[in-house]
């Protein structure tokens, strides 16, 4: 698969999307959710580092779907200022630490200093205790199959009018690159829409979303561009249905 980021594309048919169902989810991002000692989270389930992005400071741990768990577990802290984690928990429990632990965890920390929105957060787990230091911790817990995280989603206000994925300080693109020949051949074998007929041209197939809003005119913008469309029909039955959101495929001549 290749991925092009692409703008000002007209709209087309719509397809439809799977429903994802969500068990639970939370955000703790205010002083009354905080207090030494209180415990914020709990699982028993291993949850594993799954991504960190260098945008916003995001760190995200994934307890993912299996045979003896059909949901998968997001824990995402923003934005970390410092962090002390392992690459696995058996388990897992975040809490706010006692006066006494947050001395030692501060005393860890680079320069031993705190922001002043910086909240520390203790990971407890069988054998010892890691911590992150953030502004805000949240979990999401649904049964969607896909690798994109639902806390895209979850900001007060926010539009969702793209969904990426959360996915490493290089954005993923240091991982399944196609090679020239692939590229070629993707071209070559690629569907080419019936109303478009010139043989000079092959074709990208665009993942599009039209936005619309009560009061507001729709806003159309572009999520994912492949070359193929089986490509961008997997990319687009992966997406995250929102009220309001219009997904669709457009083909659009590529020249080389």
């Amino acid at each position: 698969m290749i991925l092009i980021w692409i703008a000002g594309l007209a709209s087309a048919g719509a397809a439809h999307v799977r429903i994802s169902r969500v068990h639970t989810h939370d955000w703790l991002n205010t002083a009354d959710r905080f207090a030494p000692g209180r415990e914020l989270f709990r699982s028993r389930r291993m949850f594993r580092l799954w991504a960190q992005t260098v945008s916003h400071g995001q760190l995200l741990l994934r307890s993912p779907r299996s045979s003896d768990h059909p949901t998968r577990v997001d824990v995402l802290f923003k934005p970390v200022s410092a962090q002390k984690v392992r690459w696995s928990y058996d388990g897992l429990v975040i809490r706010c630490p006692s006066s006494e632990e947050r001395e030692r965890i501060q005393q860890q920390m680079p320069g031993g200093l705190l922001g002043v929105d910086d909240r520390v957060f203790a990971l407890e787990t069988a054998d010892s205790l890691d911590w992150v230091v953030a502004m805000a911790v949240g979990w999401h817990e649904d049964d969607d199959p896909g690798d994109i995280s639902r806390f895209v989603w979850l900001d007060q206000g926010r539009k969702p009018v793209v969904q990426r994925p959360l996915d490493g300080v290089d954005g993923g693109l240091s991982r399944g690159l196609a090679s020239l020949e692939e590229v070629l051949a993707a071209v070559r074998a690629g569907h080419r829409p019936t109303d478009i007929a010139d043989p000079q041209h092959a074709y990208l197939h665009v993942v599009m979303v039209r936005i619309s809003w009560p009061g507001q005119s729709g806003t159309v913008a572009p999520v994912g561009a492949f070359l193929t469309r089986q490509a961008a029909d997997a990319y687009l039955a992966s997406r995250h249905p929102v009220e309001g959101a219009e997904f669709y495929v457009e083909a659009v001549p590529l020249s080389f």
